[in-house]
């Protein structure tokens, strides 16, 4: 296996045996199949797939995540504060650093998803003025060496592949928050390798099975994602309250509990996780 690290695909060309792969660095190089892993802005979807607005369904968030020393000496713990349209979230899962999240409402907001100096900018502006101890991690923002940025996106299409080209993960159906984005993604790995091994060189036949199996359990997870804006970044000051009343009744109330454990869980134990045989290895 050879895996190459700082390129990019330019152009996919396909016929009946093969596929085409140019590479912004590397020399072209042809393919049984290529599968398109490569995330909610994927580049292969949009060189076989089209650049159709249609396949995007933005859910009107977007979020800022980075990482800062710790200050709030938090050890698998974190704080929540919010304003309507805004939240932001400080944990530290075993002490030490801290993650922190910023995130805010905005439909139809307008970004280069490559350009980091843009979306620092984005953040700082979005967040100027909000309480709590945000003016501290706007700063820390700004030194932060790992800082990421997204619009929170489903990713639907009629169809996951097309001849010998085929998506998986958010390239071909991002669920979004509270969506099993990760789960999908392994769950499809799985199904999609069973599936072609299965098939004996069939792809097509693999392809179509593939999604079959895949759709339900991908349609699961995109519905209850669709109510994450309301339950992430509140809009008014009411429904901050109720969202509050709701984590100190789970706190509490062991029945509250369980049907927070089973709201959070319902996706990830959606799908019966086909077995397959695991195929002779060469040279093993």
């Amino acid at each position: 296996m050879r895996y190459r690290f700082g390129d990019q695909i330019t152009a996919i060309a396909q016929d009946e045996r093969g596929v085409d792969v140019t590479f912004a660095e590397a020399p072209p190089q042809r393919f049984d199949l290529v599968v398109g892993a490569d995330g909610v802005h994927s580049g292969v979807r949009r060189l076989v797939f089209g650049d159709d607005p249609a396949h995007t369904k933005p859910l009107g968030v977007y979020g800022g995540i980075f990482t800062m020393p710790g200050t709030m000496g938090l050890v698998r713990s974190g704080f929540m504060y919010n304003e309507p349209n805004r939240a932001v979230s400080v944990m530290s899962p075993h002490g030490g650093d801290q993650i922190v999240s910023m995130s805010f409402a905005e439909p139809g907001l307008r970004f280069d998803y490559r350009d980091v100096d843009q979306q620092r900018r984005i953040i700082a502006e979005r967040f100027a003025g909000v309480g709590w101890r945000t003016p501290e991690l706007l700063e820390a923002m700004e030194r932060a060496e790992d800082f990421w940025f997204d619009s929170t996106t489903q990713i639907r299409l009629d169809r996951w592949s097309h001849g010998r080209v085929v998506l998986l993960g958010d390239a071909g159906f991002a669920g979004g928050p509270g969506g099993n984005g990760t789960g999908l993604a392994v769950v499809g790995a799985h199904v999609l390798a069973g599936e072609l091994d299965a098939a004996r060189g069939d792809h097509r036949a693999a392809f179509e099975r593939y999604e079959r199996l895949m759709r339900p359990y991908v349609a699961t997870c995109q519905k209850q994602a669709d109510g994450s804006p309301d339950f992430l970044v509140p809009s008014t000051e009411k429904k901050i309250a109720q969202r509050n009343r709701f984590f100190k009744t789970v706190r509490y109330l062991p029945p509250a509990r369980r049907m927070f454990k089973y709201l959070a869980t319902r996706t990830a134990t959606a799908f019966d996780l086909p077995s397959y045989e695991l195929p002779e290895l060469v040279g093993r």
